[in-house]
Order: structure tokens, then sequence, then C-alpha cells
């Protein structure tokens, strides 16, 4: 499955999931559902690196507005990071770029959580 995640050392209550490969029909159901479990188990700060996503389609969309509204309903927060050119130009394209907080790296993401 293109997902692994990754506490951060710097702040434990911030989990980093990284995605990679084409989040599509094939695979945005389970890697919706693993996000959905770390949500369940009280990770509700989360970062999201897509350095590595090659393709997103409208399924794949669906991981970032449900991870939101799951997220919504206990007070989590998520956070974008290293977003492709072409995932950008799909979140462009249907005007959810604004919906998110996107970061350039890992760690100007991590740091805004301090703040």
């Amino acid at each position: 499955m293109p997902l692994k995640t990754q506490t951060s050392p710097d702040n434990p209550d911030v989990v980093v999931i990284y995605l990679s490969g084409r989040l599509d029909v094939n695979y945005s159901l389970s890697i919706e559902d693993e996000i959905n479990k770390l949500i369940q188990q009280d990770h509700i700060k989360l970062v999201i690196n897509l350095q590595d996503v090659e393709y997103l389609s409208s399924s794949g969309l669906r991981i970032f507005i449900a991870t939101s509204r799951q997220l919504k309903i206990k007070n989590g927060i998520l956070k974008l990071v290293k977003m492709p050119d072409a995932v950008k130009k799909v979140f462009m394209v249907v005007e959810l770029l604004d919906m998110f907080e996107v970061f350039e790296s890992n760690e100007a993401a991590l740091a805004s959580f301090k703040k």
C-alpha cells in the first residue's frame, strides 16, 4: 500500500503520513481506512507528505476531504506537504486548494503546530 507513517521526533503529537504512487480508485479506500484508524486512535494532528504521489484522481481527492471532515469532528488538524505540481493542479481545478494548509517541507508544517 502506498502509505507509511512516522511520528515526529520533535513533536510526538503529530503523525506524518507519506503517500506515494497513484492515488486512485484502487488505493483510495484502503488509504482512507488507514488514516481513519489513526484518527480513531486519537492521532488528530496529521501531516500528509505528497512528494512521491504520481497521480491523483477524484477518488484520491476524497481521501483529503474525508480526512479533513473526520479531523474537524475531533478538533484535529490536517496539513499537506510537498505537493507536486500535477497534484496541485487537480486541487486547483476542483477549487479545493484553499481548503488546506500546504507547506513546502515537513519541517515547516511541523513548526506551524507550535505556533
